[in-house]
Parts: C-alpha cells; structure tokens; sequence
C-alpha cells in the first residue's frame, strides 16, 4: 500500500495527467511475476488499491471486467492534492534487467538461457559503475526538484542509472538498451551532460541502419541516406524507418501517411522516391526487418558498453550513441569503429 501511495504521489507530481493502469486479472500477475518483487501479487496489489481508493487517495477509477485477456487494464489517477505531499529521496532500483515482449509490446515470461545470463552478469557490472560515476547536468536553466531535475517541460530522474534490455518477440528481434535518465535528455540538454565533473561528448552512427543494409548487401552506401530532393530530411528518415518496420506496402503507406499527417498519395509518392535512392536495398522495405537491424544494432551496442568497461571508461548509451566524458572521445571512437566492423561482417550471416 505504501508503495501504490508513493507512486500516486509521484505521478501527480510530475505527470497529473497520467492514468496509472492495474490488472485484475489473476493471470496477468503470474504471466509476469519475473518483473517484480515477490510480494506485488494480485491478492496484495489490488485490494491495496482497492483501499486506497475507498480512501480518496486514489480516484477516477475505471473499471474493467475481469477474466479474459482484453489488452485493457483497470485504470485510476491520483488526488490530484497529492502533488502537495512532499516525498523523501527514493532509491530507484531496475529489477529485472533482461526483458521480454510480445509481438504487441506486452511483456512476458521466457526461459533463462546463455543470452539471458551472459547479458544480466554483464549488466550487473555496468550499472555498478554507473552507480558509481557522477553523472550530472550542467544547464542553468535546470531546477532540482526533491528526485526530479525540471528542464523546459519536462523532467528527469537521476536516480535512473541502471540499464536494462528490451526484446520484442524474440531473441533476434530488439534488445535495445533502456532504463539511463539521460536517455529521456533532449538532444540539446544531453550535450550539458557531466561525468564526475567532466565536460561531455556525444558520438553516433549516423545511418546506422542504412549503412547496415548496405553492407549486408554488398554495396557502399554512397551520400547520405536521408536526402532526396524536394523532401525534408527528418520526413525521409522517419518514411524509412516506417519502410522497415512495416510488412506490407498498404501497411507502410498508411502509416507513413499517419506519421507525416499527409495523404496516401503523397506518402506513396514519398516511398517511390526513397525506393529510387535505394534501388540497391529495395527488397528489404515494408519487410518487418528494422527489429532485426535493431537487434543488430542493439549487439553493436552492448559490445561497445563491454570494451568501455574494461577500459575503466564509463560511457552513456542512446540507442545509436554513446557519451563520455570529453578526454576519452578518441577512445570511444576507435572502439565504435571496430566494434561497428566486426558486427556488419557478422550480420550477412544472418540474412
């Protein structure tokens, strides 16, 4: 119950908006025991809520039926009076750091396996140094607020240090790298990043799956992947994306159409264009493979995260980038080069 009360306390502080959802469902709570501490089971979960909705500390509840599956949880918002309470420091702690989830993002249970040991071990020794490691923001325009730093709209957590992994129907499909705080920065903020009370540098791969799909093809990537005349670049990097994550060229037209808030023919127009500039790689659009790709990247990822480590060197991962304190940017770039080299030669064999 306190816990339930301080999450309330939390969420009307920071997202008053927020709907927070609970399963009534028997089954979804030993579905996903793996993800939590042993003592969150239905039958001290939901009659805590229960009680503290009787309360007024919880409200607007929305209620749905129990029993079979629906893909609705129960819902309910905090008081919002709550976001007067003053909370003390809280220790964020991860959980389960190797993730599984459906094909429809819903997480589920799985067999431990090599992987699954392999990366938890790892894990355990990364996110102990960046526990360790001093990692600040230095923006003037950044408010701290009791666990929260306040930037422009939005706000942070610092005590989110822990990484964990993400797949999604599969072991050969996601495995991303979520959980850091700086993750949630804006681009812009990121740069003000400090590690032990070093300046910040961030490096990328640029075109990461581009450049991918080139190599697995046997063909170099000639210019940059993203422009195309007469197109915005982000509006053909996010139609891209969309090619490679869709099945089908309905399912990728109508969402490319979505995305951009424009119509099919303009969006049909758009993926003419890009399958134009990549003739070399058009079998892979409106394929379902950018889970793949990212399952490749994700690879990329964690080895780069590991021979960091062994250097002593604390790096932040984004996804596609890494941040480390200024003096080690060579270092980090030789190893994202290499790394970025072993693992394309690596991945023909997977297509």
């Amino acid at each position: 119950m306190i816990s339930v009360a301080v999450d309330a306390v939390h969420t009307a502080l920071h997202y008053p908006e927020l709907r927070v959802s609970c399963s009534r469902r028997n089954g979804w709570w030993h579905e996903t025991r793996r993800y939590r501490d042993a003592d969150f089971t239905f039958y001290n979960v939901v009659p805590a809520i229960d009680a503290l909705l009787d309360a007024g500390i919880l409200v607007d509840y929305d209620l749905q039926p129990a029993g079979r599956p629906t893909g609705v949880q129960s819902s309910y918002r905090p008081a919002p009076w709550l976001a007067e309470v003053t909370l003390p420091d809280l220790r964020y702690e991860v959980g389960e750091v190797i993730r599984m989830k459906d094909v429809n993002g819903r997480l589920i249970d799985y067999r431990d396996n090599d992987r699954t040991r392999r990366d938890r071990a790892m894990l355990a020794k990364i996110n102990r140094s960046l526990a360790e490691a001093d990692i600040g923001l230095d923006v003037p325009a950044a408010i701290r607020d009791g666990n929260a730093i306040r930037l422009d709209g939005y706000a942070v957590f610092p005590q989110m240090t822990s990484l964990y992994r993400v797949y999604k129907g599969g072991w050969d499909r996601g495995g991303r790298f979520y959980g850091g705080w700086w993750q949630s920065c804006r681009k812009v903020h990121r740069k003000h990043l400090t590690i032990d009370g070093q300046r910040t540098v961030e490096l990328d791969y640029q075109q990461i799956h581009p450049r991918l799909l080139y190599g697995i093809s046997g063909r170099h990537l000639e210019g940059d992947a993203y422009t195309i005349s007469g197109w915005d670049r982000d509006v053909v990097k996010k139609a891209f994306n969309t090619l490679l994550n869709t099945q089908d060229f309905e399912e990728a037209r109508g969402a490319i159409a979505k995305n951009l808030g424009t119509d099919r023919a303009t969006a049909e127009g758009l993926i003419l264009d890009i399958t134009i500039r990549h003739l070399e790689i058009k079998s892979y659009f409106h394929s379902g493979v950018g889970m793949l790709l990212q399952n490749i990247d994700s690879e990329i990822c964690r080895q780069v995260l590991v021979q960091m480590y062994r250097k002593g060197i604390v790096a932040l991962p984004v996804h596609d980038s890494f941040i480390v304190a200024e003096r080690h940017e060579d270092t980090l770039s030789q190893v994202m080069r290499t790394t970025f080299e072993t693992v394309a030669k690596t991945a023909k064999k997977l297509f």
